[in-house]
């Protein structure tokens, strides 16, 4: 495995940490001959595009915290249900429509005020370093970015709003609310759970990706590797955040990283992917 400073892969931008130089240089030089006009991005966003500072840091996790004491009881109740099917690796994908539609009738039951959510989100969740210079270099160079989250799209593009970021199409879950903001109910037909957050499941990205045959790939979860299909038109790259108390755990997570994404970010930015966007459109 190569050091963050490998000299002998100057080619690959600074930043990277990765099994197989040649298997990245490869993918670049595809990436460069197929040129701009092929690429776009796909992204993540909770602990992606924003900054992981505890285990509570998603839109999900904050909701929760804003639903009276027995509501937060309840919803606990569904997560630590699912989220141990997770950890066994045992979820299915009815498991995950269970999961987030039990929640969602949680939510919903309790009327929850979305601006008061939104509001604390923006407060909470900074940004991720070389997120917005990212997002302006695709829009110098017209790639189309796509932001796909098992988040709430509501919060989501109030956040996008609040740093000046345009994503091309925000994928997310739709919520329904009545003229006080607070959610009546979410739109069944656009639910992203952790096992359809990919290409195949989403008629919108795959239309996009029907005219982009390359795609840049950046995601803090596992399951995120499969977010767009493909071998060599894909470069696969993981956020992993290492908090205070956890540093025993890095070598694992990152040998279990890289057995499915090229290279992974452990500095905290996503300036290793500027660099690799503007290797790739110059």
């Amino acid at each position: 495995m190569s050091s963050l400073f490998d000299e002998s892969a100057s080619k690959i931008p600074d930043g990277f940490i990765y099994s197989s130089a040649d298997n990245i240089k490869t993918k670049i030089a595809g990436f460069k001959q197929a040129g701009v006009d092929q690429l776009q991005i796909v992204l993540d966003f909770d602990r992606t595009l924003t900054e992981k500072h505890n285990q509570d840091s998603t839109s999900w996790q904050l909701m929760r915290t804003h639903l009276p004491p027995e509501g937060q009881i309840e919803a606990q109740k569904v997560f630590d249900h699912y989220r141990a099917i997770e950890i066994a690796e045992k979820l299915t994908a009815d498991d995950a429509v269970a999961w987030w539609s039990e929640s969602m009738t949680i939510i919903t039951k309790y009327r929850l005020d979305i601006s008061d959510v939104e509001r604390d989100f923006i407060s909470r969740s900074t940004i991720r370093p070389g997120a917005r210079e990212l997002f302006e270099l695709c829009i110098e160079h017209n790639i189309p970015t796509i932001i796909m989250s098992a988040g709430i799209k509501d919060v989501i593009q109030i956040w996008c709003a609040s740093y000046d970021i345009h994503p091309t199409m925000i994928l997310s879950t739709e919520l329904r609310v009545d003229s006080q903001n607070r959610v009546i109910g979410w739109n069944e037909d656009t639910i992203v759970h952790t096992l359809n957050k990919k290409e195949i499941d989403h008629p919108e990205l795959s239309k996009i990706r029907a005219e982009r045959s390359h795609t840049v790939l950046a995601g803090d979860s596992m399951h995120d590797f499969d977010m767009a299909d493909g071998d060599d038109t894909v470069v696969r790259i993981r956020i992993v955040d290492t908090l205070q108390g956890q540093e025993r755990d890095q070598h694992v997570v990152r040998q279990k990283s890289l057995d499915v994404f090229d290279a992974i970010i452990e500095d905290g930015t996503l300036y290793p992917i500027v660099a690799l966007i503007k290797d790739i459109v110059t």
